[in-house]
């Protein structure tokens, strides 16, 4: 019977690497501004909140025409990143006519590169995170557009799925899948991340600290952050299997050489969606451009704005 020692912890572990997620408690809790005016005072409150440890180039920014326009777009930076890693795109989308608001995920942007606060996100996190800048962006635009990248490309999709006041919604190279555990392997993997203590692993281990590319990238990501980001993935997945999106149009960005994300999650996102009736549209960057993950800082390794930028304006302001 010794081997019932062995087997019945593999089953207990199988089981729990395996478990469904729990019931929906992440819904929207919109508060929109009523007009421009509200919406400048709402961003003077998140800068004034943001204290003395934010480079300038980790600040939340506002690229505004100093009145309400006809759209407003929201740009979700990814996980390590910042706020200046959608600058160029945001002044892009500024020279088109849009109020530009581009906010600071918690515990990023700092100038202590190796901080541990970005262990901090969790799933309520980045939905309370992405309600307020929707929020805000009511007062800015007549129509709201959201864009993000990577975790801000999930947290996209939650908006898509969740905020009927959204007009398009464009979730880049979204983390709804980790490419090292595709598919059936996410659930398990994200499991077993919430389970263990937080990791700080090192975008690469090879160089560490002396990461190239963007400077105000920290070096190295949070494992806690990740699962709860495919916690928020998932409920999304679970959401969007009963329901239709609430914004009025989706488009999925994926990339060919994408070695972070699982490219397929955000397929099969869109044919759920799809399924209802959805307006989505997708684009993919084949591998030939040598694109990494990160398609849209100009500063990042592998950069080609001059190919990226144009599909990416058309498909958040068209």
């Amino acid at each position: 019977m010794g081997w019932l020692a062995v087997l019945v912890p593999l089953l207990a572990l199988a089981l729990w690497l395996l478990r469904p997620i729990g019931p929906n408690r992440l819904p929207t809790r919109p508060d929109p501004a009523r007009d421009y005016d509200e919406a400048l005072r709402r961003i003077a409150a998140v800068h004034a909140g943001e204290g003395d440890g934010v480079t300038p180039a980790g600040r939340t920014r506002l690229l505004t025409h100093g009145h309400r326009t006809a759209r407003a777009v929201v740009l979700l930076h990814g996980l390590t990143n910042c706020p200046e890693q959608f600058r160029a795109l945001g002044e892009r989308l500024h020279e088109r006519g849009a109020n530009v608001y581009i906010p600071r995920l918690p515990g990023h942007g700092l100038a202590d590169r190796m901080t541990g606060e970005q262990a901090s996100l969790d799933a309520a996190v980045l939905c309370r995170i992405t309600d307020e800048a929707v929020d805000i962006a009511r007062g800015l635009g007549d129509e709201v557009a959201v864009a993000g990248l990577s975790v801000g490309g999930t947290m996209t999709a939650w908006a898509a799925q969740q905020r009927a006041d959204v007009a398009r919604a464009v979730a880049i190279a979204p983390l709804l899948g980790l490419a090292a555990a595709p598919g059936p392997f996410t659930r398990p993997a994200m499991n077993l991340l919430l389970g263990l203590p937080n990791l700080f692993l090192w975008w690469d281990p090879r160089v560490k600290a002396a990461l190239p590319g963007p400077k105000h990238v920290y070096p190295r990501f949070s494992t806690r952050a990740v699962a709860q980001t495919l916690a928020l993935a998932a409920r999304i997945e679970a959401d969007a299997r009963r329901a239709a999106p609430a914004a009025g149009t989706m488009a999925l960005v994926t990339a060919g050489d994408d070695a972070a994300t699982d490219t397929g999650a955000a397929e099969r996102l869109a044919g759920l969606w799809r399924a209802h009736g959805a307006r989505v549209m997708a684009h993919h960057f084949p591998a030939r451009l040598g694109l990494q993950h990160d398609v849209v800082d100009p500063e990042q390794v592998g950069a080609n704005p001059g190919r990226v930028y144009p599909v990416l304006l058309d498909l958040i302001a068209p």
